[in-house]
């Protein structure tokens, strides 16, 4: 059997693309089919998501009907680029060698000679802007228009990192009707966030409603099992919705459990998955440094595991459109199963909310040190003998213990996978787990909670619980700023008790 997938990660073309047909006919309304009224516009999608595959499959593949309709599609790669002046002579280079392809007779004189003023040196400290926006004024004069697809525009920001003015360039192109290029922006941050880190005339204006490329819709998972058995890939109903839960239907990490499924003879994907964990765990990491770099990793956290802090509407609604998240019955769901697991592996290594964080990892490292230093080395097992037992309640420590540990086993099976992911059984517990264990050790603490009695650290504890629970399941219309504050106040003072006792022990050394 031919494995169609050996290739994954990479532009699709002809019979193995998946026409994505909604997004085409936005792309195509936005750019080629409203006579006049066609505009620039920004495809956004986080990484392999089939941005390229779309606007390959749309416009660029079929330049040679376009230029028939007096339409020139160009491409370029932004990472290709190394200066301004690079980037724009790539385009210019390529407009002119499309008309040299397609004319009959000679190249216009007048593009001919702003080609090559061009081509002599590009200085944009110089005229040089004028002289590219002569040259495409030219190539409008002609009667024909340039369409301008621009992949990776991510790197912009380091192309034009001294020369900002390309920002405001690209813009003066679309804007003017004597130049009047259409650009077609291939990101994974959306436009506005680009050109928040420079000074410049805000390109996202003149884009109109970016297109968001994520997971496949309902009609598309269709596509995708039609043209599978046109190549003789027959997957059950079955194993087709274990393949939709696990990845959330997000192009590339279907595609790569699909190259396993093949290459293994049709096993299971939750085999597959076990087998190949890895592979997704990159994969999975590389897309929570997209999410972190864009500033919505910790919002991320806020909304589906709390607590929520600053997280809005906007922030939830740009992980809807990336696909990450879906909102069902009003609350937010991960789409991807393993993803969602993956991130709860990874909770206590990201700072989603940084005083909450802060206070619950000091507390946990605070009761690893001090059971270790009063049980010795083997704490764990003697805590596990102390308070398991046969008639655990579900909310007893042992109960607690009994779920801490049933994850914790979890996570090491793929501890090799994850970076600095929790491990001991503290790290596995819930934040009520946690404090009930503080409060059967408490002696433990009397030089750093000194004279605070059981019964007021009960009340910080309890309170503490409570808000974690409210945020974690998101109902805002009860967080208020009371209780907001209070929880601010409960954590800030843990956190100077526990500054303290570590200041005794540092000059103790």
């Amino acid at each position: 059997m031919k494995n169609i997938f050996a290739g994954y990660g990479k532009i699709v073309k002809r019979d193995l693309y998946i026409h994505r047909y909604s997004l085409e006919r936005d792309l195509l309304k936005r750019t080629v089919e409203n006579g006049e009224a066609y505009g620039s516009v920004s495809i956004v999608g986080l990484h392999k998501m089939g941005k390229s595959s779309l606007v390959y499959n749309t416009l660029t593949s079929r330049a040679e009907d376009y230029y028939d309709k007096g339409i020139i599609v160009v491409s370029q790669t932004m990472s290709l680029s190394s200066t301004p002046e690079s980037f724009f002579q790539e385009i210019i280079d390529k407009v002119y060698e499309k008309l040299e392809d397609y004319e009959n007779e000679d190249i216009y004189e007048k593009i001919e000679r702003r080609h090559s003023k061009i081509k002599d040196g590009l200085d944009l400290k110089n005229r040089g802007s004028r002289n590219i926006q002569k040259f495409f004024e030219s190539v409008k004069e002609t009667g024909k228009r340039i369409i301008c697809v621009i992949d990776e525009f991510d790197n912009s920001i380091n192309v034009f990192n001294e020369y900002t003015q390309g920002f405001n360039l690209l813009r003066e192109l679309a804007y003017q009707p004597d130049t009047d290029v259409t650009f077609v922006f291939i990101s994974r941050r959306m436009i506005s966030d680009i050109e928040s880190k420079a000074n410049i005339s805000p390109l996202s204006n003149i884009l109109g409603t970016p297109i968001y490329v994520k997971g496949y819709s309902e009609d598309e998972l269709d596509g995708y099992s039609e043209r599978n058995k046109r190549y003789e890939i027959e997957v059950s109903d079955e194993e087709k919705t274990k393949l939709y839960s696990i990845t959330g239907c997000q192009p590339l990490w279907m595609d790569i459990l699909m190259f396993h499924y093949v290459e293994n003879n049709s096993k299971d994907f939750g085999t597959i998955f076990d087998e190949n964990s890895k592979a997704l765990y990159d994969v999975f990491e590389n897309f929570m440094r997209l999410l972190d770099e864009q500033k919505l990793l910790n919002k991320l956290y806020q909304i589906i595991f709390g607590p929520a802090d600053d997280y809005t509407k906007y922030d939830r609604d740009a992980l809807c459109d990336y696909g990450i998240i879906s909102i069902v019955n009003g609350e937010a769901v991960v789409n991807s199963q393993k993803f969602y697991e993956y991130l709860q592996m990874k909770e206590s290594t990201v700072n989603f909310y940084p005083l909450w964080n802060k206070t619950e990892r000091r507390l946990r490292n605070l009761l690893k040190k001090k059971l270790k230093e009063s049980y010795g080395e083997n704490w764990e097992q003697k805590m596990k003998s102390k308070y398991i037992n046969q008639e655990n309640n579900p909310r007893s420590l042992g109960g607690f213990l009994e779920k801490a540990i049933e994850l914790q086993k979890e996570v090491k099976k793929k501890k090799d996978f994850i970076q600095g992911a929790p491990y001991s059984m503290i790290e596995a517990l819930t934040t009520a787990g946690l404090f009930e264990f503080f409060y059967k050790e408490y002696p433990l603490f009397k030089d750093v909670f000194g004279k605070m009695e059981i019964k007021k650290f009960r009340e910080i504890g309890s309170q503490l619980t409570s808000a974690r629970n409210r945020y974690q399941h998101n109902n805002e219309d009860i967080l208020t700023k009371s209780f907001k504050s209070k929880t601010k106040s409960n954590c800030e003072r843990i956190n100077e008790l526990i500054d303290a006792f570590e200041k005794k022990e540092t000059e103790n050394i």
